[in-house]
């Protein structure tokens, strides 16, 4: 064990893929932000510990064209996935729930994959985790979505709340739904961008999904944002007005934001090799052009192998800190914007040691940071993105601007978007630049009656309708 001075204390640093969490709790004992608990964390399968995949394998999916061909086929698939394009269609857009199948298109725009129970967790309707539901099963029949299994059917329990989502080809959503909607509609789903299926990779999107959404229900966090809004670009290129090079198109796996604006953008590994190392030069290399005062960027990459494998004796963690060291020794220094003190690792097993358990180090987001100039593990230190992490923006820098627009996203938990956000993107005649203007009467003390947009009885002043305004 050995020991460095930061901010005037000593911190002791020990091989940190080995370090024996502290602190642990089981979910069900700690205050969920998801205000029902038949979705929080604790009523959730744990897509690590309960094994869901065998290493190396993915789920197994079925796509509406599949079905189409099976039934021309003579075979006869459940009643629910029997709907026409035209049939399901009809009940998406004359069916109930209209804001949650908004709110469940965007999941799938956001998230990429998730399991059934993650999407009704971020919606907040238990009715999206069971397949066989309506506007499940109408959404999958029109193609706006594909259902899939988990490979290990032993590791799930009933039928219900097992199945996987995941966005289908985005011509569907395109050609049928998006003209179908209205202005504000369209930004809660997509955020003003295309509808996407790229980046589908099962268990990796599911194990990212799990932790931010953990990170909402139980971190003081300004915001949590899916994979589709942690684009390079967002981060540090026109998010911040700024432009990057066309070849930056990479994203990171979901974003963190600390209530004043810090951005901590999460990325997923499960293995090292010349894609990882390269991926951790490219973000320390942005960070050598974007100073965290006018950025906010850091990138915390969470080792999540698969649990065979850390405890068969292939434990691909200790490659993971040796790549991340070697990569950073390119990037002298250790001054706050050095890449080696805004790109750290973390252990999803130190995290969450066992099945819906949750240590310290989640509660802080500790991880560890190349800062010493020992090799091994005297190399690295522990630092709390949640406490000793200081962040003061730019005068001119407004970092807390994404926690204001971020419940816009109908992609966002639905306990961090309560609440009437019209107001970010105002009416219609104020966004085409037009004043209504009302006239005066001539003579308004024999003018009878209430004025335009006055409230009546208990139905309150007038508002622009339901599709016109953005609602969590």
């Amino acid at each position: 064990m050995t020991a460095t001075t930061l901010n005037g204390r000593k911190v002791s640093t020990v091989a940190p893929f080995r370090r024996e969490p502290e602190g642990v709790l089981h979910a069900d004992m700690l205050p969920s932000a998801c205000p029902d608990t038949e979705l929080a964390t604790e009523s959730r399968r744990d897509p690590y510990w309960d094994r869901l995949w065998a290493p190396g394998s993915q789920a197994v999916w079925t796509t509406a064209s599949m079905v189409r061909q099976r039934i021309e086929e003579g075979s006869a698939p459940r009643k629910e996935m029997q709907l026409t394009q035209d049939e399901a269609l009809e009940k998406l857009l004359h069916g109930y729930g209209w804001k949650e199948k908004l709110a469940c298109w965007a999941v799938l725009d956001s998230w990429r994959t998730v399991t059934a129970e993650q999407m009704a967790a971020i919606t907040g309707r238990r009715y999206l985790s069971d397949e066989r539901g309506s506007s499940v099963s109408a959404s999958f029949a029109t193609g706006i979505m594909d259902i899939g299994t988990f490979p290990n059917p032993l590791a799930t329990k009933a039928a219900s709340r097992a199945a996987v989502y995941r966005p289908g080809h985005p011509d569907v959503f395109d050609n049928l739904i998006r003209p179908r909607l209205t202005w504000p509609e369209e930004l809660s789903v997509t955020g003003g961008g295309e509808w996407s299926n790229n980046g589908l990779h099962d268990r990796h999107n599911i194990l990212a999904t799990e932790l931010c959404l953990r990170a909402a229900e139980y971190l003081p966090l300004g915001a949590v944002l899916g994979e589709k809004y942690a684009t390079v670009d967002l981060l540090a290129g026109s998010g911040l007005g700024k432009r990057l090079p066309e070849t930056y198109q990479r994203r990171a796996d979901g974003v963190l934001v600390r209530d004043d604006g810090l951005r901590i953008a999460i990325e997923l590994t499960a293995t090292t090799g010349d894609s990882f190392k390269n991926k951790v030069r490219k973000w320390a290399e942005l960070m050598t052009q974007r100073p965290l005062e006018t950025s906010g960027l850091t990138v915390l990459f969470v080792a999540a192998p698969h649990p065979d494998r850390t405890a068969g004796g292939k434990d691909p963690r200790a490659g993971i800190y040796r790549t991340l060291a070697e990569v950073l020794r390119s990037f002298p220094g250790t001054g706050e914007d050095s890449p080696a003190a805004r790109i750290g690792v973390a252990n999803w097993e130190e995290w969450f040691p066992g099945r819906h358990l949750m240590s310290e180090a989640f509660f802080t987001l500790k991880a560890d940071f190349a800062l010493n100039d020992a090799k091994g593990p005297g190399k690295w230190v522990a630092r709390e993105l949640l406490g000793d992490y200081p962040f003061t923006p730019w005068e001119t820098f407004d970092a807390t601007a994404v926690i204001e627009n971020a419940p816009l996203l109908a992609a966002t938990p639905y306990w961090m978007r309560a609440g009437d956000y019209t107001r970010l993107i105002g009416s219609p005649s104020s966004r085409a630049g037009v004043e209504l203007v009302h006239k005066a009467p001539a003579r308004p003390e024999k003018v009878k009656g209430r004025a335009l947009g006055e409230a009546v009885g208990a139905a309150g002043k007038a508002k622009l309708p339901d599709r016109l305004r953005i609602t969590g």
